[in-house]
């Protein structure tokens, strides 16, 4: 489990550099249709994950592969043309924060007091990150960006679109919890990426956006193809392989694991440290995870465990 945590985070910066030159929806395009022909290539020589392709439930698959990987993977990308690897990494673990409150107001989940102040320091912690990233990122500093006829803080585009992330890694959470736990989780995850990479295409398409190569863009062509590979096939498989031998919080536990490797990978491969404030709101969003998952109580422990697409 903490080799497929270790292969999110790393495949987080990678993306990063590919969309310095590659547009976020070819990015997007490209990590999501190589990490399904990779998942097909293992399916070949794994008759366990062939059988699977037989019985993937695609009433459910469909609509949970837009939202994840399929949504999150194209916010994801938005985030790294705007921010930074610090800010995103931050951000986009906001999804335990966003996934607690949801549970609170959508399944009636109990949050203790310890939960609420933990909540509020998640959330201040990542404001601080959001804002201190937009102001020090020297790439997109004083760039805006048009939406609907707004100018908006290329900055701020970068920083709601990793909160995105984070609230549709919620969503789905919330969503997994409802399914029976004899769903085939191999299976159902073969289906989301399917669904995810059609997803993809369609956009691709509506937005007349031309697939680069390799010639047109060099070795970024092949960053984006080995974020697919690193951050998403090779996970994937890792999580489904583990994932039914661990219990909910200790598989809680290890999402915490993705922003710290994306930062350490990040300042390895020269995308930047954290800055000023970020460093107060990186120990307060931590702070915040590791104090949520602590007030797990022991019945969450007993839950089955379904597969995620943490883009971060």
């Amino acid at each position: 489990m903490m080799l497929a945590m270790v292969s999110w985070g790393v495949g987080n910066p990678i993306a990063d550099i590919a969309v310095e030159h590659v547009d976020p929806v070819s990015v997007t395009v490209i990590e999501l249709v190589c990490g399904l022909l990779v998942f097909f290539l293992v399916a070949i020589a794994a008759p366990p994950l062939r059988a699977a392709i037989r019985r993937v439930p695609w009433r459910i698959a469909l609509p949970f592969g837009l939202l994840q990987p399929g949504l999150a993977y194209l916010l994801g990308n938005i985030g790294w043309q705007y921010g930074t690897v610090t800010t995103g990494a931050i951000l986009m673990s906001s999804e335990v924060i966003f996934l607690a409150l949801g549970g609170a107001i959508f399944l009636r989940e109990k949050l203790s007091a310890w939960s609420v102040v933990a909540l509020f320091v998640g959330v201040s912690g990542a404001i601080t990150v959001g804002i201190a990233g937009q102001s020090s990122n020297p790439e997109t500093a004083g760039q805006y960006v048009t939406i609907l006829g707004f100018n908006v803080s290329a900055g701020l585009v970068g920083a709601l679109a990793f909160l995105g992330v984070g609230m549709s890694g919620a969503i789905y959470g919330l969503l997994m919890r409802r399914l029976k736990s004899e769903v085939d989780t191999v299976a159902l995850t073969l289906g989301q990426m399917t669904a995810a990479s059609s997803l993809s295409v369609l956009v691709l398409i509506l937005t007349q956006t031309g697939i680069p190569t390799p010639q047109s863009v060099g070795n970024y062509f092949y960053m984006a193809v080995l974020a697919g590979v690193i951050g998403t096939t090779l996970p994937f498989l890792l999580f489904n392989y583990a994932a039914p031998k661990l219990t909910t919080k200790q598989t809680a536990l290890t999402l915490n694991i993705i922003p710290v490797v994306a930062i350490l990978f990040g300042a390895v491969l020269g995308r930047g440290l954290p800055v000023g404030a970020q460093y107060v709101g990186i120990v307060l969003v931590l702070v915040s995870l590791l104090a949520l998952e602590s007030g797990h109580d022991e019945q969450a422990d007993s839950d089955s465990v379904s597969p995620a697409f943490p883009k971060s």
